[in-house]
């Protein structure tokens, strides 16, 4: 017979704490006999995201076959970690782009936080190939919506969702959302920086470094091959 799944031990678990504790306030029994019971403490979990190939068909996808605002929106998301909320608040002077350098400035993240996410050389260039198009809406340019569509600024989470699903269905990528590159962004970043979780905590908008080590947490993989590192110090 095949052994339940921790998870889904604690899910019965918790089902059957609820009945006897409903039974108890009927008077159908005199006792719980869950009460002490712990549930199993579940392994840490890395957040999921893309693989390095699995991203690169996705960019392949977009910018062979995607609008100017639609390869802007993935390459930004991808590129510097917003949040679908920070994507969508962003105006045309929040951009700042330079020869050799560039910047996003998100002006109120999820916790009401200030930051200038500098951006790599590919983002830099989808957004001013974006920007270069004829962005429509009416007074000052710095302070207009940044994205658009035919029917005015792009304001809901769900226009960038099916945008990203667009994409994500040609590169054959299931259950892609915007968070999944969000996540994605983090994990590069930390395989390129290891040790640097105080910028990854900068570039992502937390405060606490304690919420950017759920990507440090190794993959069975990590540790099948760091356990393969330990071959050569074997006695034979």
């Amino acid at each position: 017979m095949a052994k339940a799944a921790p998870s889904t031990i604690n899910q019965r678990l918790v089902a059957v704490s609820s009945f006897y504790k409903w039974a108890l306030a009927q008077n159908l029994v005199t006792r719980d006999p869950t009460t002490g019971i712990p549930t199993i403490r579940l392994a840490a979990r890395q957040p999921q995201s893309l693989s390095t190939k699995a991203l690169r068909r996705l960019l392949r996808a977009v910018h062979n076959g995607g609008s100017p605002r639609d390869v802007a929106i993935i390459e930004l998301l991808a590129g510097a970690g917003l949040r679908v909320g920070e994507l969508l608040q962003l105006q045309r002077g929040d951009i700042v782009l330079g020869d050799r350098s560039g910047w996003v400035i998100v002006r109120e993240g999820k916790h009401g936080g200030y930051r200038e996410v500098p951006l790599i050389r590919d983002v830099r260039q989808s957004l001013a190939d974006y920007l270069a198009t004829d962005l429509s809406g009416e007074g000052e340019a710095s302070q207009r919506s940044l994205w658009w569509g035919r029917r005015g600024p792009l304001s809901h989470r769900s226009s960038i969702l099916r945008i990203l699903q667009r994409y994500a269905h040609r590169a054959q990528l299931d259950n892609l959302s915007p968070h999944i590159l969000r996540h994605t962004f983090a994990t590069h970043y930390l395989k390129a920086n290891p040790d640097d979780l105080r910028g990854l905590a900068a570039l992502l908008g937390h405060s606490d470094l304690n919420t950017v080590m759920i990507y440090t947490e190794p993959s069975r993989q990590d540790l099948t091959e760091r356990l393969e590192r330990m071959s050569g110090i074997r006695v034979e």
